[in-house]
């Protein structure tokens, strides 16, 4: 009998020490194949899972009771801020710091997004010198040049606590009479964009800020702005290839993590939604035939493409069942309310499957993940700094060709015979009001009793309007960084020779041309072949 008992304890040690192993062993298995990204998922609740989806515009320019509410009570995968949310450096540090203090209790952090394109997209405080646009950084051919002035933006960015950036513009400006995009495209020119656009978003990216490059399909060949109403683009896959859809392949081979969806309606491929609600464009053309597997969001849906023709709760599901996986509502607390709801009550009633918000939340985590978003604070800017930074990054004078100089200084002639500037849609003759209406009030004014006229600074684009007791405007200045690499010598081997080049007091060389009925003037601070322009101005003769 003893010894029964002691032949079966060595038999259940032995099975025991077995299982115990391939315990161990599976404990370890485990390990090695755990995925954190699935493990956070796991950890959400569904209505938190839907808040991770939508990304919020705020009212105010502080971590205000709204938009505490509004993180708190829907617990959003990220927000928005606008020129409306920013009004000096020290206030955009407390927001940004504000608004991750009140997400610090969600269970993951927050995308904090801005659309910084440089040029006239210009969301920085004023204290904050602008980047180029788009349009004059294509001039230059330069790809080292577009790479520094992503990475420079970047830069701005993280230093105000930003971690997502809404550019680059892929969009091929192939649209003359198009004007929300006009000179926020890199150019007319497929490879241009193409190279140049994903040049800028690899800038963009180096600085750990997340690029999102927009308005996929493509929204250069449209006459309609999507902020007022739907444009309508009448081309099928075939045309969109050889075209629109080139800088976007090139991002996607590399490596783009996110991709924003135009309110356009691509009648050729879908007649009945815009490509931000349409299956066939998001799943059938973007995920399945280029491959596309980051994150897309949609454009601003309080934008009047999506106001004027759908039902906002219904834009939303429609939107997330095509496959976009985040909304972004821009404007308005109860639409942030209606698009919330919605996607929740449809996930509830099965119209929204639960793989497919599983699918869209885990790829909203993993980039999240990857860039390593966090709440921690950013510390006071030092705008000298950072500005000085900004100025080497617009300065491109020794890595550009003479083409491309000829090409920009080409640009000022053909404009400047319209009586305008490279960089402002509007031209001389015009009236301050709707100068104001486009750009808002100006940051400066101040009367000159010699030219009888007042003078308006708008610094973030960097121009100088001035008008005269009727409020038409006589002269628009440009201080466009990219000019900083124009010369005397430069001026007069594409110009020709002057009308008049005459020297000032303060030792300044100011060049004058004619095109009737308007006058360009070149303004070099210094009196030599060699001086850098300082800006130049297209004016007309007083009445």
């Amino acid at each position: 009998m003893k010894s029964l008992t002691t032949k079966l304890f060595v038999v259940i040690s032995i099975v025991f020490l077995i299982t115990g192993c391939e315990i161990n062993i599976d404990k370890h298995t485990k390990n090695i194949n755990s995925d954190p990204v699935q493990e956070e998922l796991n950890k959400l609740t569904l209505a938190e899972k839907i808040g991770q989806m939508i990304i919020s515009g705020i009212d105010g320019s502080s971590a205000t009771t709204d938009a505490a509410n509004l993180i708190r009570q829907y617990k959003l995968g990220g927000l928005i801020l606008f020129g409306g949310n920013v009004k000096s450096d020290s206030q955009l540090v407390n927001l940004t710091n504000g608004i991750k203090t009140t997400n610090s209790k969600n269970k993951v952090p927050l995308f904090i997004s801005v659309d910084q394109e440089g040029g006239r997209v210009n969301r920085m405080p004023a204290t904050v010198i602008n980047t180029p646009r788009a349009m004059s950084i294509g001039q230059t051919q330069n790809d080292k040049y577009a790479y520094n002035i992503g990475k420079v933006i970047a830069k701005e960015l993280t230093s105000f606590g930003f971690n997502v950036d809404f550019a680059p513009v892929l969009d091929i400006q192939s649209n003359p009479k198009n004007t929300v995009i006009g000179d926020r495209s890199f150019g007319s020119n497929s490879s241009v964009v193409s190279k140049l656009g994903v040049m800028m978003m690899k800038g963009i990216r180096s600085g750990n800020i997340i690029p999102v490059i927009k308005h996929f399909p493509g929204h250069g060949d449209t006459f309609t702005d999507s902020h007022l109403d739907l444009p309508v683009v009448d081309k099928g896959i075939a045309s969109l290839n050889q075209l629109e859809l080139i800088p976007f392949r090139n991002a996607f081979k590399n490596q783009a993590d996110m991709v924003m969806v135009a309110h356009i309606l691509m009648k050729k491929l879908d007649s009945k939604y815009p490509a931000s609600m349409s299956k066939t464009v998001i799943t059938g053309l973007l995920r399945k035939q280029l491959g596309f597997n980051g994150v897309v969001i949609t454009d601003d849906m309080t934008m009047g493409a999506i106001t004027k023709h759908y039902n906002l709760k219904d834009a939303a599901v429609r939107a997330v069942n095509a496959g976009c996986d985040m909304i972004l509502v821009g404007h308005g607390k109860d639409n942030v309310s209606t698009v919330y709801n919605s996607l929740y009550e449809a996930a509830k009633n099965h119209t929204i499957k639960e793989d497919t918000i599983d699918k869209s939340v885990y790829r909203i985590l993993s980039l999240k993940r990857k860039y390593e978003l966090t709440n921690h604070h950013v510390p006071p800017v030092n705008i000298t700094k950072l500005n000085s930074q900004i100025e080497r990054a617009n300065s491109y004078s020794s890595s550009t060709n003479s083409s491309a100089k000829a090409s920009l200084l080409k640009d000022i002639a053909t404009k400047a015979k319209k009586g305008e500037i490279i960089n402002a849609e509007f031209h001389v003759g015009i009236t301050m009001d709707t100068v104001r209406k486009e750009w808002g009030k100006e940051e400066t004014s101040d009367y000159v009793a010699a030219a009888k006229g007042t003078f308006s600074t708008y610094r973030k684009k960097h121009v100088v309007v001035a008008y005269n007791k009727e409020h038409l405007l006589f002269e628009i200045r440009s201080f466009d960084p990219i000019l900083r690499n124009v010369t005397v010598e430069d001026i007069k081997s594409n110009f020709g020779l002057p009308n008049s080049d005459i020297t000032t007091e303060n030792n300044e060389e100011i060049i004058s041309y004619s095109y009737r009925p308007y006058t360009v003037k070149f303004v070099f601070p210094n009196h030599n072949q060699q001086a850098i322009l300082d800006h130049y101005s297209v004016s007309s003769p007083p009445k």
